[in-house]
């Protein structure tokens, strides 16, 4: 999601999202991966619409992400 199959960046939709998150046990925790070289943690602050689109607020940093969200990222 994110990228189309050449890599070139594409823009995510609230389909798209939704269906990414189906694969999911619905009452799964919900966290943010930000920074690539160092992957941290946040959770999810308010969703809101403006503008256009649909804008998910960054709840704030809890520290570094584990390794293995890089990897499943494919930050690594």
């Amino acid at each position: 999601m994110g990228r189309h199959r050449r890599g070139a960046k594409r823009e995510v939709t609230v389909a798209d999202l939704i269906d990414e998150l189906r694969r999911f046990d619905p009452r799964m925790e919900v966290r943010l991966a930000m920074q690539p070289r160092m992957p941290q943690e946040h959770t999810v602050g308010a969703v809101t619409e403006a503008d256009g689109m649909v804008w998910i607020g960054d709840g704030g940093r809890l520290g570094y992400a584990p390794d293995e969200v890089g990897d499943r990222l494919g930050w690594t």
